[in-house]
């Protein structure tokens, strides 16, 4: 039984746009924390449910796809830690 990460995250701090797919309203600015092929984890202002279906993007390198949300954890008094994975 494999645990752990299939494949190496790159690490950067490239700012990045959440947006929900059924609520387009919804969008913020979040960091990119750490990257790969498969997903990402970003740190938000905003607590993002498990499951929510997103659209995550950076314009600085024409990056957009859309992603669900695996986890949400708080990482300081008013960030919080998302775990997306890349469909």
């Amino acid at each position: 039984m494999q645990t752990g990460r299939t494949e190496p995250r790159m690490a950067t701090n490239a700012i990045a746009t959440l947006e929900a797919v059924d609520e387009p309203s919804i969008s913020e600015t979040a960091v990119f924390t750490n990257i790969s092929e498969h997903g990402a984890r970003v740190i938000t202002g905003r607590y993002w449910s498990r499951g929510k279906k997103v659209i995550v993007s950076d314009t600085l390198v024409n990056f957009r796809t859309r992603a669900e949300v695996v986890y949400c954890s708080p990482c300081s008094s008013r960030r919080y830690a998302v775990g997306l994975k890349f469909n």
